[in-house]
């Protein structure tokens, strides 16, 4: 099992060396994403974490207060632990920095997954455009969630019986920011096809090379300006979609591997 964070900070010394090469150019906290705009134009986002803030965990600094620095200083929030607010920036400019040239697939994950009346899915994180989407093919689904008006919060134990049962599972990349996407993982059982979701997923395959994921369901850029207003504006992924494109990597396993 890998150590909370390990992700974060694998993915931190993926991206140091080009960080070192760019500066933030803007930066924008809005009510449900933020976005990190680099020197070169590029542009990356990260959702705002607002369930199971540690009480110690300090605001989001003010935004005009990145603008400026440099992108390595940013990123170098991603090893820090016990600070979402802080780690969601950086996950933002790692995501800025990350030139995604291949994409496996167009559209949404869900059209990838092939998911039938047998399935057991346990989403953690509520995507709500999915919802009706898996209830309407049979499949059984738990939603697990920090935020008990979305979902389930359950207690360890409870939690693990759900994951060990999946047979799809559909993990919120905001997981990073919480340093708990590591004990997930290391909680499934069997599961055929898991998939790392939404606007906040670093599309990097070797990053998650060695874990259970199978599949990284993303987005890139089409707009950065179109983007930057919808975040100013609080928007959410539905608002900002004429500005993305959603894209899909699919992940090989070794036969010795789980899954």
């Amino acid at each position: 099992m890998e150590n909370a964070g390990d992700i974060a900070d694998r993915l931190y010394h993926l991206m140091i060396r080009l960080a070192h090469e760019r500066t933030v150019a803007d930066a924008r906290i809005g009510d449900t994403y933020i976005a990190i705009l680099l020197d070169d134009g590029l542009l990356g986002l990260s959702a705002v974490p607002k369930a199971d803030i540690p009480p110690e965990c300090p605001p989001f600094p003010p935004q005009e207060t990145l603008i400026g620095s440099e992108a390595a200083s940013t990123l170098a929030w991603l090893i820090e632990k016990g600070n979402p607010r802080q780690k969601a920036i950086a996950l933002a400019t790692a995501n800025a920095l990350i030139r995604q040239e291949r994409c496996d697939a167009f559209g949404d994950a869900f059209d990838r997954i092939g998911m039938t009346a047998a399935d057991r899915v346990a989403m953690v994180g509520r995507f709500k455009p999915l919802v009706e989407r898996i209830e309407a093919t049979g499949a059984s689904l738990t939603i697990l969630e920090k935020d008990a008006s979305k979902g389930l919060v359950l207690g360890a134990r409870e939690r693990q019986e759900v994951l060990q049962k999946a047979t799809v599972a559909l993990i919120t990349a905001t997981t990073i920011l919480y340093d708990s996407l590591e004990e997930i993982l290391a909680g499934l059982g069997d599961s055929r096809h898991t998939v790392l979701l939404g606007p906040s997923t670093p599309m990097i395959p070797e990053l998650f090379a060695d874990t259970p994921i199978h599949h990284l369901g993303g987005v890139r850029i089409r707009d950065a300006a179109g983007v930057l207003r919808i975040v100013s504006a609080g928007g959410g992924t539905r608002s900002m979609r004429p500005w993305l494109e959603t894209t899909n990597l699919f992940i090989k396993k070794h036969t010795s591997q789980k899954n």
